[in-house]
């Protein structure tokens, strides 16, 4: 039997996506305190309650991320980088796929799918790494999967969101969305507009039993305001971190965004997807403009939308039977063999990357040699690997890519030190400074020679400064 043209697919993008992780290679910085905490997680058979990794911060930390960071240790360390980046390519794909397949159950057709699919594609091709947020998309649309797929005579099936939202809660924050799209779906059982709405006591009950498992992590019911930290992400967010700034379709990697933004007006005149379906892609799509980092969660929260509008617009097909059908899907196959072929000899090109390409790791080597237990003032997009290659050995960074854990004034003491503020002195003296590594061009780098710094290491890229004296204990 021949498989169907919707899964002849989904093996392409599975493929797409195991290539591209695997060749990208380590270049997250986030991805190296990741699998730094979940080290030290299972070395420690405990999760951090306070910040271990910065000596500018010495207050509480919520490891949100907990069991991702663990699973992403336990795969590194057990299989090696490139299986567990094939894992998390697979993850990637799924997150679009899972829904895919509901909607084929619900009688989509496979032409109305095909757009948005390739759109999700394309837009999570400049996200697809090896983070817990990854894990995060795939329980996204597990869930949207099995709130499409209920029916009134599967009332228990629901249930199922209970014990993912336990798992969800302990593998990265973006649980909360989980929460809101079982809070939209019990709004409208309630007003009688889901298959569930002769079963409104167990659409609540539901509801009721994830927010109660939402609490069962290490932060316990307190855990479930954390995620709002993230709302602080203003001005300093928006001004500074890439990830946090709005959509800015100038940008090719955003184009996908556009398409359903536009899609979502053009279609929508012709609405066929159920009203909560609606609602939370309308939210994706909002979070997604509001912040370049949620363009993931827009991508799976409104394929399904999308895909029911566009199936209303297209005309009714009847499809190929007999022998016509069955030259139909060898041509599939064919095609999606070419494209296979084209994706394991192109990809590799055009997308492999290294760490050595990424992060200053000459720079890290000297610093190792000279004190490798130094209080380093690290470039933001550095932060991750630094604290990789220090906290092993007592080292520490001012910041790093955890974002909503930082205080307000210690990003702004980072960018007065990094901008060569005429505070920079004092304040590198009061965080007690021993080491700085910024990109070359940094304006530091220029006024911290001129003020008695020197450089340890200096090249195109980066440059280590360090007291002239040696690395001294500044303010010791």
């Amino acid at each position: 039997m021949l498989p169907s043209p919707l899964t002849i697919l989904a093996g392409v993008i599975v493929l797409f996506f195991v290539v591209l992780v695997v060749v990208r290679g380590p270049v997250d910085a986030d991805y190296w305190w990741h699998i730094t905490t979940g080290r030290m997680i299972v070395e420690n058979g405990a999760v951090p309650v306070t910040d271990p990794f910065s000596f500018a911060y010495d207050g509480p930390w919520v490891a949100h991320e907990w069991l991702g960071e663990v699973i992403i240790h336990l795969l590194v360390a057990g299989a090696g980088y490139p299986l567990a980046a094939a894992i998390f390519g697979l993850a990637t794909a799924s997150s679009i796929l899972l829904p895919a397949y509901a909607l084929d159950r619900g009688g989509v057709s496979l032409r109305a799918m095909v757009p948005w699919l390739a759109v999700g594609t394309y837009t999570l091709a400049s996200y697809a790494t090896v983070r817990p947020q990854v894990l995060s998309w795939l329980l996204l649309s597990v869930l949207i999967a099995i709130l499409m797929g209920q029916h009134a005579e599967h009332r228990y099936r629901l249930w199922a969101a209970v014990p993912l939202m336990a798992l969800w809660a302990n593998v990265h924050g973006l649980y909360v969305v989980g929460l809101g799209v079982v809070g939209v779906y019990v709004i409208f059982t309630l007003m009688g507009r889901t298959a569930l709405a002769r079963r409104r006591l167990t659409a609540l009950g539901v509801l009721v039993g994830c927010t109660i498992a939402a609490c069962v992590t290490p932060a316990g019911p307190a855990g479930l305001l954390y995620p709002l930290r993230y709302l602080r992400q203003d001005d300093w967010g928006t001004a500074f971190i890439a990830e946090w700034q709005p959509a800015d379709f100038a940008d090719p990697r955003q184009w996908g965004i556009a398409v359903i933004a536009i899609g979502s007006v053009l279609l929508l005149a012709r609405r066929r997807a159920p009203g909560w379906l609606l609602t939370i892609g309308f939210v994706g799509l909002g979070s997604a403009l509001i912040a370049v980092r949620n363009a993931p969660l827009a991508v799976i929260m409104t394929m399904p939308m999308l895909a029911y509008a566009l199936e209303a617009w297209l005309p009714a097909s009847h499809g190929t039977v007999g022998p016509r059908a069955r030259q139909r899907r060898l041509l599939e196959m064919s095609v999606a063999l070419v494209v296979v072929v084209a994706i394991v000899a192109i990809l590799p090109r055009v997308a492999r990357s290294d760490a050595e390409a990424t992060f200053p790791i000459t720079a890290f080597d000297r610093l190792e040699e000279l004190d490798s237990d130094a209080r380093l003032f690290v470039d933001y997009d550095w932060g991750g690997y630094a604290i990789h290659r220090l906290h092993v050995h007592g080292g520490s960074v001012f910041i790093d890519g955890r974002s909503d854990m930082y205080p307000r004034a210690i990003f702004s003491d980072y960018l007065a030190i990094r901008s060569g503020d005429p505070a920079w002195t004092s304040l590198v003296s009061e965080y007690r400074v021993e080491a700085i590594l910024l990109p070359t061009s940094a304006p530091l780098v220029a006024v911290a020679l001129a003020a008695g710094w020197c450089a340890e290491l200096s090249d195109e890229r980066a440059t280590l400064l360090v007291p002239c004296a040696g690395l001294s204990r500044v303010g010791a």
